[in-house]
């Protein structure tokens, strides 16, 4: 009270007066940053506390530097306080028309098949995506940077989650295991196992995945004991997608029974709440809105329902038909009253005002969520569309992709595009988009395709998405991996979890590491030397008979070796162990065991030591993409195994040393492929397969060759990958041989599809499988040909028979001792059935296709331990016999004799002097460890002179070979290859015209210099290498042939019209098209009816069908454009002759008054060849006029009338004058259709 009392002069708002005095004057003395402004609490400048000795401070002072880990300006946050403030709306600071700036950034190739599913984390700075090859890839969205590659599935990726928590990435997979990684770490957190079918749908609230047998799986991942809840509708009924609400409380799913189920997960377990069966066809897409409990969902019942809970738990829908259309729009035409609409995708705007479906008539419509009504229609997309896509903040922003290709941003206020992309990839048509995702901020979005590429969007600069290649991959991608019972995996060559592994190269889609500058966005290898960063990558076979790639060595700058892994000591020890033998042979140690000579070789189970290879198969350089997408697989159709690889040499390391030291190029003589595969003159030991062959596999024989190579450690076999582990075989197998592919390596190894064939019909059956194998010494021949088979079981011996066999080009002579079975479980078998006793003494196995009578006149060995060398007349009658049919009508010697005339014509154009004769490997070193089957003209002429082929497709087999090689080797555009290509096909039409003598005929015509007119009938030719082109792809296998009725019954319940490539290609044949419009409408046939009777968008063939009608879609738009081209031009030169045959016939009207030599119509030696009507020559259908009408019109108009002498003197003058269609004409058979018709030429043009 006394302190009061003393101060009661001070006011009660003394402090806040003394304040208002403070800032005045403190203002005057040290003046704030912005003038006006008084505060308390202010820093820096507008503090109280400020003085003017800080002020010169901070003038004199250096500025401090930015916080590195600064955070972007949020444009979504700026818009929305300027909306707060009332300075302006949002839709005039970022109007509409801003999204047509959006541009590709990059498009990266980084998997071998199609990516299905894309996601971006909870930041948006990664993108995830998931392939049919069964890799799941991290990349940055700033700069597209590859950051891991989380191995483990072996079947197709089918979707991708990622916890709120963005720790965590699901992805769910159709080999039924949904695999969680931790996204710091990349190692893997669970595999959940359990499910018994493909993995359809997977997200994340609590885990859901839905798949295709059982219906519903929910896992509760964050307790302690996971929380798993199946259910299971009834038997038959697929749950086939699902969506939560934005609280996460509610479930809902669409099934096959066509009712949708709704699930209560608030409580200790879920709760089913209802089911809703409005639908009359299955519920394939369902979407809760981003607010509220409304859901809406979309069946192929053509209609489309948005749902909301009402009071008392009633779920009321408002019914979407897709047949309805906009106010005042044109009445619906026939077609379109026929067609029934089914909604495939349905998605809601950002504030849920607007619901949008996509229609399978391939259009978009806008509805109002509220009442129902339909607000747009998008047009612009050509397929249908299954990605629908909102923009995360910008409800005026939809974002849609399809299988035609085409991304659209749409402004949906006015139902306008706004942005359009096409993917055209160059050479394979345009890529089906399968899924597509904006980043959380909306900056950028990304999408991938049906070949396998991630394309990445965004505003602005796409600079820091150039330092990076266009393919990329890690070479440790497709390593095989071994799993144990609870499904975790190790990479099967180091041994290691996939996530512990050293960082690996970047390499591109041929595994060619990338230089070092790329080397370095590898994380992990930033600051690595640049000696380090391009590895010597060799291939080492696994256990399963798979070829990989491996790090070989790496040196320092000094040449010092840098520290191996344990693996890779061990490795070379192993290496080293198996060079002793050899390496003390060729010492002077041991010598290897030598037969004694005059003994003849057959003890084919005593295998020898071989020369040493190594595990590692330094030369044989395996391509990351295995020829997956549209690329010719040279006449097979094999299974994994046998697909088409790419071979590269071996990459040297790089040193740092100032001078380029010397490279080897030699290629070891293990590379070169043996006299087996490259020998031009036939023997019937051992076996070399040829397109076609009918032969007998021997179960045993097989076996004992596995045998032998995994005694020798030859090169690394799977014994579980073998034919008998995969498939139930007989003793012996009747089989064709359908796919030959042959593999650089030491030893070349030959691989063969066979399928089987039905021994009581001889039809060939849907059955084969593959082999792999070599010429290996002492290992007998286990596929015999049917002819050689038949013919030795026909034969009768008894046990003192005398017989000879050949050996090495010599006849060997011995005698039947008995026969009894090889081995006692296969006592049915003749494989190695004859015990014989030679005439040195020794006793051996051989098989009754091994030995041959001794005819009368036969001549003797001087002594037991001398054989007899084989005559050409004696080899000829024991080897192979051509079949009717398989040679034409003119048999194997005129037609070789013809064939042979033809390459010594062909070999003098200048183009063909490269592939004349073999590659010279001095000049080019590495060819062989590139190319595993060499062949040239020269090769081919010999072969024919000395009866090599045994039909007729094997010598076009080997043709094709001179082209494949010249592009495998080189670069596939070069000039080289171009002129292989030419070569090939004027050598390949020049067998097929069986009547042709001359092949530069069709040399000219094939040469593109000699294109020079347009020919209206040119498309049968390009319509026919398109279709040949299309078989030798795999995309095209489940299209060769017409569908299986017996494996497929309900397939003609669903499809009216079958059509497959082969019934196009022979109806092609028979040349029964008028036009390459009519061939394409077939072709599409067979794509629309793959679509209609596997509409799963997400399967395999459905995925192949869109690769392959994408590419054929490319190719035949050229086709017929020509084609038109071709029609008009042919239209323009007949109305051109026409003018000059009228001129000619008013300039000669006065010569013939006065002339009495000749009377009658004028010579018109110009002329076509028959003189029709305007009416008939102006029809243009695409199609060439029948030679028989022709010839009539011509013998109509010329009966009675004898040829002009003056036309009979040109003639002998000059010869046959050719036609103008002739001259024109670019194919071989218009030409041989014009020969005969000479007479009739002349009889046309010149009359009395």
């Amino acid at each position: 009270e006394d302190l009061v009392y003393a101060n009661r002069h001070i006011a009660p708002d003394h402090l806040l007066q003394i304040c208002k005095q403070v800032g005045p004057i403190l203002d005057r003395e040290v003046p704030s940053g912005v003038s006006g402004v008084h505060s308390l609490l202010g820093a820096g400048k507008h503090s109280l506390l400020r003085t003017s000795q800080g002020e010169l401070w901070l003038e004199l002072s250096t500025p401090s530097a930015l916080v590195l880990n600064f955070l972007s300006v949020i444009v979504v946050e700026v818009c929305r306080g300027r909306e707060l403030t009332g300075a302006q709306r949002f839709s005039s600071i970022n109007p509409v028309s801003n999204y047509q700036h959006m541009k590709m950034h990059r498009r990266i190739l980084g998997h071998l098949s199609a990516v299905y599913c894309i996601a971006f984390d909870r930041t948006g700075s990664r993108i995830f995506t998931g392939s049919d090859d069964a890799l799941v890839k991290i990349w940055s969205s700033f700069d597209g940077r590859l950051h891991s590659t989380l191995r483990g599935h072996y079947a197709e990726i089918s979707d991708l989650a990622v916890n709120f928590e963005n720790t965590l990435i699901a992805a769910g997979s159709c080999d039924k295991t949904i695999r969680v990684w931790c996204l710091r770490t990349c190692a893997p957190v669970a595999v959940l196992q359990g499910h018994s079918g493909s993995i359809t749908s997977l997200q994340v609230r609590v885990l859901v995945g839905a798949w295709q047998v059982h219906s519903l799986f929910l896992l509760l991942l964050t307790s302690d004991r996971p929380h798993k809840f199946t259910e299971k509708p009834r038997p038959g009924v697929q749950t086939i997608c699902s969506s939560f609400s934005p609280g996460g409380m509610f479930l809902a799913t669409g099934s096959t029974d066509d009712v949708i189920r709704i699930y209560y997960l608030g409580s200790g377990s879920p709760e089913k709440l209802a089911e809703l069966d409005s639908h009359t066809d299955k519920v394939d897409s369902i979407q809760f809105c981003h607010s509220g409990e409304r859901f809406v969902s979309g069946s192929r019942d053509g209609t489309a329902r948005i749902w909301q809970l009402h009071q008392k738990h009633q779920w009321k829908s408002i019914l979407l038909d897709m047949s309805a259309t906009l106010p005042g729009s044109a009445p619906l035409t026939e077609d379109e009253n026929f067609f029934k609409p089914k909604v495939t995708m349905v998605s809601w705007d950002r504030h849920d005002n607007t619901v949008i479906t996509a229609v399978n008539n391939h259009l978009l419509k806008v509805w109002n969520s509220y009442t129902g009504q339909l607000l747009h229609i998008l047009k612009g997309h050509e397929a249908e569309v299954f990605v629908l896509e909102p923009h995360p903040y910008d409800p005026r922003i939809m974002l849609s992709a399809g299988h035609d290709g085409n991304v659209f941003i749409w402004d949906l206020i006015r139902g306008t595009k706004t942005m359009h992309y096409f993917n055209m990839i160059e050479g394979q048509g345009h890529g089906a988009v399968f899924d597509c995702k904006f980043t959380t901020d909306g900056h950028r979005f990304a999408m991938t395709d049906s070949h396998g590429h991630l394309v990445i969007f965004g505003f602005g600069s796409s600079k820091p998405y150039e330092k990076l290649p266009d393919q990329v991959f890690f070479h440790t991608d497709y390593r095989p991996l071994i799993r144990d019972s609870n499904g975790f995996v190790l990479d099967e060559q180091t041994q290691q979890a996939p996530h512990l592994m050293p960082p690996p190269f970047l390499v591109d889609v041929d595994g060619n590491p990338h230089p070092p500058r790329f080397q370095r966005l590898v994380p992990g290898r930033e600051n690595i030397a640049d000696e380090h960063l391009v590895p010597q990558l060799g291939y080492v076979a696994t256990s399963d008979g798979e070829v990989v790639e491996q790090v070989i060595s790496q040196q320092s700058a000094e040449g010092e070796e840098v520290r191996h892994s344990a693996l890779d000591f061990a490795i070379r020890q192993l290496q080293q162990h198996q060079d002793g033998p050899v390496a003390a042979q060729a010492e002077g140690g041991v010598p290897a065991r030598v037969p004694e000579p005059g003994t003849p070789r057959r003890g084919r189970m005593e295998v020898q030591s071989p020369p040493n290879v190594g595990l590692r198969r330094s030369g044989q350089v395996e391509g990351v993409r295995q020829m997956h997408q549209n690329a010719p697989r040279s006449q097979m159709a094999t299974e994994r195994d046998l697909q088409a690889w790419r071979r590269r040499v071996v990459v040297p390391e790089l040193t740092t040393s100032g001078y380029r030291p010397p490279i080897n190029r030699e290629i070891s003589n293990e590379f070169r492929p043996s006299a087996w595969i490259t020998d031009v003159i036939p023997r019937k030991s051992p076996f070399v397969p040829q397109m076609g062959d009918e032969i007998i596999y021997f179960r045993q024989g097989h076996e004992a060759y596995v045998d032998a190579v995994c005694r020798t450690n030859l090169y690394p076999i799977n014994l579980d990958r073998q034919p008998w582990k995969k498939m139930e075989l007989r003793d012996q197998e009747f089989v064709q041989i359908t796919g030959i592919k042959y593999e650089v390596s030491p030893p070349t190894l030959c691989c063969l599809k066979l399928t089987q064939i039905d021994p009581g019909t001889g039809k060939i059956t849907d059955r084969s499988f593959s082999i792999k194998y070599h010429d290996m010494p002492d290992v007998i021949d286990f596929l015999v040909l049917r002819q050689s088979y038949d013919e030795a079981r026909n034969r009768a011996w008894r046990s003192i028979d005398r017989f000879r066999s050949v050996i090495d080009d010599a006849w060997w002579f011995g005698t039947i001792v008995g026969q009894e079975p090889y081995q006692s479980e296969y006592p049915d078998s003749l494989f190695q059935c004859f015990k014989v006793k030679w005439d040195n003494g020794e006793t051996e196995k051989l098989s009754p296709w091994d030995v041959e009578a001794i005819p009368e006149n036969a001549e003797q060995p001087e002594s037991g331990s001398a054989g007899v060398p084989v005559t050409d007349e004696e080899m000829m009658d024991i080897l192979y016999k051509p079949q009717e049919g398989e040679w034409g009508n003119k048999g194997r010697n005129r037609e070789s004799a013809r064939i042979i005339a033809g390459i010594e014509q062909l070999v003098t154009v200048d183009i063909a002097a490269p592939f004349s004769g073999p590659v010279d490997l001095i000049q080019y070193p590495t060819y062989c460890a590139v190319i595993a089957y060499p062949t040239d003209l020269n090769t081919i002429k010999l072969r024919l002179k000395h009866n090599f082929y045994r039909r007729l497709s094997a010598l076009i087999w080997d043709v094709k070979h001179i082209e494949q090689n010249a592009k495998t080797f080189n670069e596939p555009r070069s000039k080289i290859a171009q002129s292989a290509k030419i070569i090939t096909n004027v050598l390949l039409k020049f067998i097929r015209l069986v009547f042709s003598e001359d092949p530069f005929v069709i040399f000219m015509f094939c040469s593109p210099s000699q294109e020079v007119v347009q020919d209206r009938d040119a498309w049968k030719d390009h319509c026919k290498r398109l279709l040949d082109y299309m078989f030798e792809c795999e995309d095209s296998e489940p299209f060769r042939n017409p569908v299986d009725q017996r494996e497929y019954p309900d397939y003609c319940n669903i499809i009216d019209t079958p059509m497959d490539l082969g019934t196009v290609r022979q109806t092609l044949e028979e040349d029964r098209y008028e036009n390459p419009v009519d061939l394409c409408k077939d072709t599409r046939l067979i794509f629309a009816n793959a679509k209609a009777y596997t509409p799963n968008k997400r399967s395999k063939i459905y995925s192949m069908t869109l690769r392959l009608s994408a590419f054929f879609e490319e190719s035949i738009s050229k086709i017929i454009s020509d084609h038109k081209t071709a029609v008009k031009s042919s239209l323009k030169l007949r109305r051109s002759q026409r003018f000059r045959k009228k001129l000619q016939h008013q300039e000669s009207a006065p010569s013939r008054q006065g002339s009495t030599r000749y009377a009658g119509s004028p010579c018109l030696c110009l002329s076509n060849e028959s003189d029709v009507s305007a009416s008939e020559e102006e029809k243009s259908d695409g199609s060439a006029d029948s030679d028989s009408s022709s010839q009539s019109k011509v013998e109509s108009r010329t009966a009675g009338r004898r040829p002009c002498r003056r036309s009979a003197e040109k003639k002998g003058a000059f010869g046959r004058i050719p036609t103008i269609v002739e001259l024109l004409s670019p194919t071989i058979s218009m030409k041989s259709r014009f020969y005969s018709s000479t007479h009739s030429w002349f009889c046309t043009i010149c009359y009395h």
